[in-house]
């Protein structure tokens, strides 16, 4: 990012939403929400910190809704998508329900493999995009930090608002795969972080009272997304602010009827 003082000025920006980490503890926000969206014109941002459950019904975007945001390039963070939300600006514009126009946008931010995110950014810092990939394993690996140490305001009571339940998972949601459009791809590792999955997990636990049991559905269900011939799979990658490290935001599975006009 550049030394210009208008880059961090507000400006407002229209997105559809293509992906939503799970919520995570914060001392100022109560919890955040890192999202992804999309503009129009094809820029990708990564919107934080943006307190999802605690917003006004109103203002609560889901997956593939249009919404305006006002925000500002964080001079903290050098990851050319980032940028910080202003507190209430969040304005729902609507909801895209067809698939074909679903992956037109997503088109959008399409790259051949991980291999040239990698490249990207180190040249640039681009941090955010979706690869076509190829599930090789899907399994689970225990927390290695625990919310309750590491973040102890998380058992802390806020002045000013109700806290809502926030459970941390015992364990961390890890994807093989290997990039369907590279053959030398050597395959990859990473998490997997998007509120869906970690809903589906608690649902799944819920039916089946057990969490064994439901990480066994959890696990049906994915590789059996994956096994479905007559779909595509597509994943949307974001790095750690701190580490760099890719994890998996978001994953896509589309019609093979759909054309790609990208390579």
């Amino acid at each position: 990012m550049s030394g210009n003082p208008s880059d961090l000025a507000w400006q407002q920006k229209r997105a559809l939403i293509i992906g939503r980490a799970s919520p995570e503890p914060s001392k100022t926000h109560i919890e955040t929400v890192c999202t992804g969206g999309i503009t129009e014109d094809g820029e990708v941002l990564r919107l934080y910190p943006i307190p999802l459950r605690y917003l006004e019904p109103s203002s609560r975007y889901k997956m593939w809704t249009w919404a305006k945001f006002d925000v500002q390039k964080n001079p903290s963070d050098k990851r050319k998508e980032s940028y910080r939300v202003r507190d209430g600006s969040i304005e729902i514009l609507g909801q895209i329900t067809d698939k074909a126009e679903r992956f037109a946008f997503l088109e959008k931010a399409m790259f051949p493999d991980r291999e040239t995110l990698d490249l990207r950014y180190h040249e640039d810092w681009t941090s955010i995009g979706i690869v076509e990939i190829e599930l090789l394993s899907f399994s689970a690996e225990t927390t290695k930090k625990d919310w309750r140490k590491n973040k102890p305001y998380t058992q802390q009571a806020h002045l000013y608002v109700p806290k809502k339940p926030l459970e941390q998972l015992p364990f961390e949601m890890r994807l093989k795969f290997r990039c369907k459009n590279n053959p030398a791809c050597k395959t990859h590792e990473s998490s997997l972080i998007g509120w869906e999955y970690m809903e589906a997990f608690r649902q799944f636990r819920k039916r089946y009272s057990s969490p064994e049991a439901a990480w066994d559905e959890m696990q049906k269900k994915v590789k059996s997304l994956f096994a479905d011939q007559k779909k595509r799979a597509f994943a949307l990658l974001g790095t750690h602010h701190r580490y760099g490290s890719w994890m998996v935001a978001q994953l896509y599975f589309f019609d093979r009827t759909l054309e790609r006009s990208l390579f």
